[in-house]
């Protein structure tokens, strides 16, 4: 009788707390935090933003809704110990709506991305710090998906480099 009540004891927990994987506490914060609703406005292109940048009339300060593709030909595309990522221009005409094409190894995409400005995405939270972990790993994003960001951009036009600070973020279909 004491070792059936040993074993109820000790498998009562185990049955009770189930397979689930654990909840990671920064990843559910990063999910809260930088979670925008989907709204009317179909956001800006990078290229959009590089030209709102240069504009003397635009402020430093102001915020924009960018449309970007996640992942770029010029190196890795995440960050394993920050929330940084590289973003590339979403492809238009043809290469936009072809499920089987292949960015990385069409050479017209190739030479187009060459010339395209290296874009680092910084998502940072409502403390205006980012987050200490990878947005792969905080947000479950990958290589090739489509997103709205929210967020300051800043392009240094001598080094063909833009900077987004993002405080938003959410998948498009």
């Amino acid at each position: 009788m004491k070792s059936a009540w040993l074993f109820f004891a000790f498998i009562t927990p185990v049955i009770m707390t189930g397979c689930s994987a654990p909840v990671d506490p920064l990843a559910s914060r990063a999910k809260s935090e930088l979670s925008i609703e989907k709204s009317d406005s179909e956001g800006i292109s990078i290229e959009e933003v590089i030209a709102k940048t240069k504009d003397q009339g635009t402020e430093p300060d102001a915020f924009h809704l960018i449309r970007a593709k996640v992942g770029s030909g010029k190196g890795d595309t995440f960050d394993a110990k920050s929330s940084e990522f590289l973003v590339s221009e979403i492809p238009k005409g043809e290469h936009a709506s072809d499920a089987n094409h292949d960015p990385d190894n069409c050479p017209f995409c190739r030479a187009r991305e060459a010339k395209a400005p290296t874009v680092v995405v910084r998502l940072v939270g409502k403390d205006g710090n980012p987050f200490p972990s990878s947005a792969e790993k905080l947000l479950s994003l990958k290589r090739g998906q489509h997103v709205m960001l929210h967020g300051k951009a800043k392009f240094d036009e001598e080094l063909n480099y833009v900077n987004i600070e993002a405080n938003g973020l959410r998948l498009i279909d």
